[in-house]
């Protein structure tokens, strides 16, 4: 009887398949506690694996944070800065330049759940700092595209505070639709521009 020849590719796809257990256990604890109430246990727990386990294939915070990011993004669907020019389109309507920005944006928000949401304490990771710095580039992004030629660097910032996550999650607490939020948001917004100084 000849030995059996071991087979490299079926222990890496195991391998793959355990840290893509690890990563999805992450992510639905960290929606769920945050990135602080998830324990190296907790995880191990929820994917079905021992601790050592996790440790062996995300040695760190540093290592499994972008993995589960990367896992959040991809579901949520974030907006990227270079599709602006194709959500806010050609038409010359404010208002309505300003709603297909919300709509996108919240859209995202939507999607992102609870995965969005960051605490003062998570905001002490760079990683974390890194992408709430570029979320808040892309919102200016989108504002500056929908401003169009009113589009000065003071009325973008602030405007973009009307479109970011916290503004967002503030109506949908008081029980504000997506689809109205945006709208509000919208309308809001075309008049500070229209109305203001």
């Amino acid at each position: 009887m000849t030995p059996r020849k071991y087979d490299m590719s079926q222990r890496a796809a195991a391998r793959e398949e355990t840290r893509r257990r690890i990563v999805e256990a992450t992510a639905k604890l960290h929606g769920e506690r945050g990135v602080f109430g998830t324990s190296w246990r907790d995880i191990a727990e929820e994917a079905d694996v021992s601790v050592a386990t996790v440790y062996s294939h995300f040695p760190s915070l540093d290592e499994l944070l972008p993995a589960c990011g990367q896992l959040v993004m991809e579901r949520a669907r974030p907006p990227s800065p270079d599709a602006a020019v194709e959500v806010v389109g050609d038409t010359d309507d404010l208002r309505e330049r300003l709603a297909r920005v919300a709509h996108e944006l919240f859209g995202f928000y939507e999607r992102g759940g609870p995965h969005l949401e960051v605490d003062a304490r998570e905001r002490e990771l760079p990683g974390m700092r890194e992408w709430e710095e570029s979320q808040r580039a892309t919102v200016l992004v989108f504002v500056r595209q929908a401003l169009g030629r009113r589009a000065d660097a003071r009325k973008a910032t602030l405007l973009s505070a009307f479109f970011d996550l916290p503004t967002y999650k503030a109506l949908r607490t008081r029980g504000v639709s997506p689809n109205r939020a945006a709208e509000t948001v919208a309308e809001a917004a075309a008049c500070l521009v229209e109305h203001g100084e």
